[in-house]
């Protein structure tokens, strides 16, 4: 199967994301906050199709929340993410392919991470010149990265950086 592949936008992202952040909210304790992230939270984008969440808690409540995600059936995935976040992964039947990926970033409130995923994902909603670039950046890096993570990101980075700049 191969990871670093370009779909195109599915208009159902945003009601999945609500469908698996209503179902962890059966999970979830204390002071939280859930968001869509990534290309799916993204009208019009397009990329792995991957369900990307970012949950975000006081330090207090960590250790609550890492319990929860794997009673809901995530594996906790040590040394994946690197920055200020934990990563968590499920996949799960879906309506559109057999089955869809989820990932959940983890982190505290205060995460420069969680807020740069956020600022990076408003900019393209509300910058439509920008985010035909990215989808464009996008296609070219699951073409030429080869399955490479590293060559993946190193083709992004750059716009993503720039972008963060801005905001």
């Amino acid at each position: 199967m191969s990871k670093y592949v370009f779909k195109l936008y599915e208009n159902k992202f945003p009601e999945i994301f609500e469908k698996e952040k209503d179902r962890l909210s059966k999970y979830l304790t204390g002071d939280y906050k859930i968001e869509h992230i990534g290309s799916t939270a993204v009208p019009g984008l397009g990329g792995k199709g991957i369900i990307d969440i970012y949950i975000v808690s006081p330090t207090d409540n960590q250790e609550n929340i890492k319990e929860a995600l794997l009673r809901a059936g995530y594996e906790a995935r040590p040394g994946f993410s690197p920055g200020q976040h934990v990563s968590f992964r499920i996949d799960l039947p879906d309506s559109i392919e057999e089955k869809r990926r989820y990932h959940i970033h983890f982190g505290d409130f205060n995460s420069e991470d969680f807020n740069n995923a956020v600022k990076f994902r408003d900019y393209l909603r509300n910058h439509p010149e920008d985010l035909k670039k990215y989808a464009e950046i996008k296609k070219k890096a699951a073409l030429e990265a080869d399955q490479d993570r590293d060559k993946y990101m190193d083709i992004k980075s750059p716009f993503i950086e720039e972008i963060l700049s801005r905001t």
